[in-house]
């Protein structure tokens, strides 16, 4: 399977970012994918995300657990058990794959799960559980009845099979319940100064000839995630021909995100991107200068995340900011 449709095939998770808005205070999500064979993927890759800070990768390339915080002797029973539940995951895959196969003639070429917890400020905490088949089928374990639900019926054979799993279900909710948020605040307890940190963003601006010109405004190295870009024209804020990336995921737990307006080439007015942060004592406008040099690969290079990556990354900080009001 090529590379960008590798991409379209992770995207299932992102349809889960739509269901609501998040209001929770902490949370830590675990996202597992398993590609058996796959000419691109790691058979085995997980990542552990603390509201949207990474706190542990593992991949079956190296077998070896990633972490921040990896220093940490307190933490040192919590890698232990993160690895054996690579194991046992592990198995439960296979074991999914060959009932698939064998019940339903199915060659399923990638499984995900998405599951953790959430703590609000009030000490209410919350559980998700959610399995994904070849990234087109999404099923959500239901902690009430301890039985799969799906809105696909080509899934419900699927579903059929992950009800047969009876004790790895009991045992993924008695993760959910017992031990999930007591892992958060460890987590938590020791990346308070990563999460509550705040990091200035850098402000780049610059033009694109053709048939029109494109003005583009690039912001990154900010963190927290919040943030608000917008292009002015004589001081007053434009919102015609305005285009504006996702804010994305950079490699160093800051994000970025460009964003572009439309203007005549012979257009003599004062463009400027203002750009409004919780770092920022004041907004910081950066003006457009038409004798600057134009869009370099360089700048290019800045906003080119692969796409893979910035799925993972995406899918498993946001996935509860989109779906807790339900």
């Amino acid at each position: 399977m090529e590379l960008p449709k590798v991409c379209v095939l992770l995207t299932w998770i992102l349809v889960v970012l739509e269901a609501s808005d998040y209001t929770g205070n902490h949370s830590l999500i675990i996202f597992v994918t398993f590609a058996p064979g796959h000419r691109v993927l790691p058979e085995y890759t997980s990542y552990g995300m603390l509201d949207d800070l990474r706190v542990f990768h593992y991949e079956s390339n190296s077998m070896t657990l990633s972490s921040p915080l990896k220093h940490h002797a307190s933490l040192s029973s919590v890698w232990k058990a993160l690895e054996d539940c690579t194991i046992f995951k592990t198995g439960f895959f296979n074991r999914f794959v060959r009932d698939a196969n064998t019940t339903l003639a199915v060659n399923v070429p990638i499984l995900q799960l998405i599951y953790g917890c959430q703590l609000d400020e009030d000490g209410n905490q919350r559980g998700l559980y959610d399995f994904s088949v070849g990234g087109q089928h999404s099923l959500t374990l239901d902690q009430e009845s301890v039985s799969w639900t799906t809105y696909h019926p080509q899934a419900m054979g699927f579903k059929d099979i992950l009800d047969g799993f009876k004790i790895w279900n009991r045992n993924n909710l008695m993760y959910i319940k017992q031990d999930c948020v007591p892992r958060l605040k460890k987590f938590y307890e020791h990346s308070k100064e990563m999460i509550n940190r705040k990091d200035r963003p850098e402000v780049v601006v610059r033009s694109r000839s053709g048939a029109v010109l494109v003005l583009l405004c690039i912001v990154t190295g900010f963190y927290p995630r919040e943030i608000s870009v917008t292009w002015e024209r004589d001081g007053e804020t434009v919102s015609e021909n305005v285009l504006s990336t996702d804010i994305l995921p950079n490699h160093d737990f800051t994000y970025q995100v460009r964003k572009s307006v439309d203007i005549a080439a012979d257009d003599q007015r004062k463009y400027t991107c203002r750009v409004e942060h919780s770092s920022l004592p004041e907004p910081l406008r950066v003006d457009w200068d038409p004798s600057s040099p134009g869009l370099s690969p360089k700048h290019i290079g800045l906003i080119a995340i692969p796409c893979v990556l910035a799925i993972l990354l995406i899918a498993s900080v946001l996935i509860w900011r989109r779906r807790r009001q339900a």
